[in-house]
């Protein structure tokens, strides 16, 4: 399953269709097909002229990450418990600590801290053996990482279970039933997971972090950008996996 979204993940890069239609340009040309090597060299050429402009990347980032918004434990009702679903910890090499965690796993525990100081109300974070060293259970290493940001560990729930947000949620449900929950997940992430509570039946405000687009609507040119590929790839990534979602898992 890990290889299969590997190949897919490189097949929907904006890089990768950009790169396919130059090789197919140049073998229609081999072939003697000139016009139509000409019009697949432009597509191939504009395809990576528009996906790598930051504009283009908000446009398309904006649905998912802008459809509702909350910034502050004021914005949020009461509820039983903050829910942290499993971002990514790498368990190769021979890295520090902080180095081995994900920019979205520590974004979203570190705003799980500060909402159960603020809230007076545990953290339940989930998580199973998906990461490259099965024998490592995600949700552990994050309730390790909680603790060294101070979260006592009464405060911290740990189910080890999950590889995916569908079977996260209902490793989740299966704990506890019914639940309300403030969920903290990244901003292009949060539709289909409250998709995938509310298909459970579980409460949940949804808090944003680890934001890829500025959320600026208004046109601009800019040069072309690493990031702004990286970050449509994201957008087309999360639009397939909402699709799959109400086609085959719903």
């Amino acid at each position: 399953m890990d290889f299969l979204k590997q190949i897919i993940l490189l097949l929907i890069s904006p890089l990768t269709i950009s790169v396919l239609l130059i090789l197919m340009s140049y073998a229609f040309k081999r072939a003697n097909y000139l016009n139509t090597g000409k019009k697949t060299l432009l597509m191939g050429v504009l395809v990576l002229m528009v996906c790598s402009q930051p504009w283009v990347a908000n446009v398309l980032l904006y649905p998912l990450e802008y459809n509702s918004k909350r910034y502050h434990s004021s914005d949020l009702t009461r509820s039983d418990a903050i829910f942290v679903p499993a971002c990514y910890y790498q368990t190769q090499y021979d890295l520090p600590e902080v180095s081995r965690w994900h920019e979205c796993s520590i974004q979203r525990l570190i705003q799980a801290k500060i909402f159960s100081d603020e809230l007076k109300i545990p953290i339940i974070v989930t998580g199973g053996s998906f990461l490259a060293d099965k024998d490592v259970k995600y949700s552990e290493k994050a309730k390790q990482f909680l603790e060294t940001l101070g979260v006592t560990p009464d405060k911290v729930i740990s189910i080890p279970e999950g590889t995916d947000s569908l079977s996260e949620v209902e490793a989740l449900k299966t704990r506890f039933g019914h639940i309300t929950l403030v969920t903290i997940t990244s901003a292009t992430h949060q539709y289909r997971l409250a998709q995938i509570l509310k298909n459970a039946d579980i409460s949940s405000e949804i808090f944003q972090v680890d934001f890829q687009s500025s959320g600026e609507l208004n046109p601009f040119l800019s040069l072309p950008s690493i990031l702004a590929l990286e970050r449509t790839r994201r957008a087309i990534y999360e639009y397939l996996a909402i699709v799959k979602y109400h086609v085959l898992e719903k």
